[in-house]
């Protein structure tokens, strides 16, 4: 059986000890933090998952050294990277004029673990000196913190800058057509205060990403494995408005660099996030579990 989050797979443990069958669980994120962070019986249950567990997949090394924290025995938890399908992300590398304005894409549902508000707040100064077009897609839910997230996000945004352009929520073709029209991708994580995470990192990082685009983010969580070509400097600290700005300032002083980051970074993507490959990666998770064996944690390549 495989079981898709921490609590399923706790859920799932009568019926594979009942029927005796082998058992790999992946965590996102939700699972890892908020989960046992909001109710302490988890870290009790997760006791027993991972004892009976064969493997856990985790999106990148942080969060598997958040379930190793958490109890996780080191040799059961494996990197598994989520996988896009890299055909329907044709590398676009952008290319941008500092006599145009710069267009600056913001996609995400409004949770506090987005940090939209940190975006708009750095966009609003990268504003007073480069003419910028914002959009942003996405809305907020129906509970009351991510309807106190929108509220933040106008009250800066009102303080800040020009109405930006705001789409709602859009199907994913659409957050896809939006992005090849846009020059960057900003996606600032941070951890909420409720001890909501990424977990890994947005499917939206590793897709902008795809599609030769710059994305300027934080060391949220496994954001840096996504990111892995990026120099260190161009990740901020969650948070941290004034190194966003100045990491906007660096894709917009030198926009003649950018491919030298973008197209490693895509040939990265190909090799650690294709879906077809990740899919035969599992496969193998499969055989070996079945084969009992227990083996190391994926290696990953660099660029």
């Amino acid at each position: 059986m495989h079981s898709h989050f921490g609590h399923h797979g706790w859920a799932n443990l009568d019926v594979v000890q009942k029927l005796g069958l082998k058992h790999v669980v992946t965590f996102y994120g939700f699972d890892v933090n908020q989960l046992p962070q909001q109710n302490s019986r988890w870290r009790l249950r997760y006791q027993s998952l991972f004892k009976e567990v064969n493997f856990v997949l985790c999106e990148g090394p942080h969060m598997a050294q958040c379930l190793v924290t958490l109890g996780c025995p080191s040799h059961k938890a494996k990197v598994h990277h989520l996988g896009i399908r890299l055909e329907q992300f044709p590398f676009q590398p952008r290319e941008w004029c500092p006599t145009e304005p710069l267009k600056v894409l913001i996609a995400a549902s409004f949770r506090e673990k987005k940090g939209i508000p940190d975006a708009i707040a750095a966009l609003g100064c990268l504003h007073q000196t480069t003419p910028l077009e914002i959009t942003i897609i996405g809305d907020a839910g129906s509970d009351k913190a991510s309807q106190k997230e929108k509220r933040r996000y106008f009250q800066i945004s009102s303080s800040n800058m020009s109405d930006p352009n705001i789409h709602g929520l859009s199907t994913p073709c659409c957050v896809l057509e939006q992005a090849y029209r846009h020059h960057l991708f900003i996606s600032p994580s941070v951890t909420a205060s409720d001890g909501d995470t990424e977990g890994g990192a947005p499917v939206s990082i590793i897709e902008a990403a795809a599609t030769g685009m710059p994305v300027v983010a934080t060391r949220h969580c496994d954001i840096p494995e996504v990111l892995s070509c990026y120099p260190a400097d161009l990740l901020a600290p969650e948070g941290n408005i004034d190194e966003l700005l100045r990491i906007l300032r660096l894709w917009t002083g030198h926009p003649q660099e950018w491919a030298d980051i973008l197209r490693p970074q895509r040939t990265y993507i190909e090799a650690e996030y294709d879906a077809k490959i990740q899919a035969a990666r599992l496969a193998e998770v499969y055989i070996q579990v079945m084969n009992k064996t227990s083996g190391t944690a994926t290696e990953v390549s660099g660029c």
